[in-house]
């Protein structure tokens, strides 16, 4: 078994095309039948079913696809930790962040950080898919909040809590509800509201504790940008309701907020990465930054969290 034949089976098991798979690979499509054939041999089993053009794994197929990625993994892992043995004068960061404000607070975030690494190349991914991308291997570490984590069966992920945060009203400081020190959700049904789109999280708990509490709410305009909402909102236009976060990060002296009194209306941000995935130092210097930009926000971590995160940073 070579190498070269793991990486065409790890291809193709991508693609589940033979000749999609032969365009990635930059071979022919008979070459990379014959390997598969070969390694097929090789292991004494079928590793494709194939019906027609259609391929899927055979229960062999899983069984090497598992002890594949283990293997590439594993490689990636040994090349890092050779890197490190050098200074930081290159490497990459790559994070993972659920659509909305995570993106907005990762992206910002990287501002301080690319000012004292600018040698390290950046992405930020936003997905609704975190998951997949760690399990890919595409991002070094993700945020995304409680709703979206997965059942304690899945072992391959840690995940670190990192604040529980409410959500406010929002609107120009002249709004008569200004004068109230707190609101209820019912004191916002007659007010105009620009809100997010449903697909987007803080609508979606928003949407789901409405439902529960059987009242409905005045929604004059739906967007997916958070820079129109506070643009609208200053005009007067109406007033939001959103994640504490988000208005810690505008800068607009028109504005106000109020807490809302509802146990609901609440959520819980989390970092989470592989059990297994080695933390370089582009990875790991992140973390102290990450802990200062959310103190900045005046959004308070747990001393068991900061020290969780600080071991992450310590590559312990």
């Amino acid at each position: 078994m070579e190498f070269r034949q793991l990486e065409y089976f790890m291809m193709l098991c991508k693609e589940l095309h033979f000749t999609r798979a032969a365009e990635k690979l930059h071979i022919s499509q008979p070459t990379l039948s014959h390997q598969i054939k070969v390694l097929e041999n090789e292991v004494g089993a079928l590793l494709f079913d194939r019906i027609g053009k259609k391929i899927s794994l055979t229960e062999a197929g899983e069984i090497l696809f598992n002890q594949s990625a283990f293997i590439f993994n594993s490689i990636d892992n040994a090349k890092l930790q050779i890197n490190e043995l050098e200074l930081l004068e290159r490497g990459t960061l790559k994070i993972g962040a659920l659509p909305g404000e995570l993106t907005n607070i990762v992206s910002e975030s990287l501002i301080q950080y690319s000012f004292e690494y600018p040698q390290i190349k950046l992405s930020v991914l936003s997905s609704d898919d975190l998951y997949s991308l760690l399990r890919d291997n595409q991002i070094d570490f993700a945020f995304s909040f409680s709703q979206n984590y997965l059942p304690s069966a899945e072992d391959q992920f840690i995940e670190i809590p990192l604040y529980i945060e409410e959500f406010l009203f929002v609107a120009d400081r002249e709004h008569p509800l200004m004068a109230e020190e707190e609101l209820s959700l019912s004191q916002l049904m007659d007010v105009p509201l620009i809100l997010f789109s449903n697909l987007h999280l803080c609508r979606k708990i928003l949407d789901g504790i409405i439902k529960q509490e059987h009242i409905s709410l005045n929604t004059v305009f739906e967007t997916s940008s958070i820079n129109t909402i506070f643009n609208f909102v200053s005009r007067g236009m109406g007033g939001t309701i959103i994640a504490k976060s988000l208005f810690q990060m505008q800068d607009n002296e028109k504005l106000m907020a109020r807490p809302i009194t509802n146990e609901g209306l609440k959520r819980e941000a989390a970092i989470i990465y592989r059990k297994d995935k080695f933390m370089n130092k582009a990875v790991r210097y992140y973390i102290p930054i990450i802990i200062d930009y959310l103190e900045q926000l005046h959004i308070l971590l747990s001393e068991q969290t900061k020290d969780q995160l600080y071991t992450v940073s310590a590559g312990k």
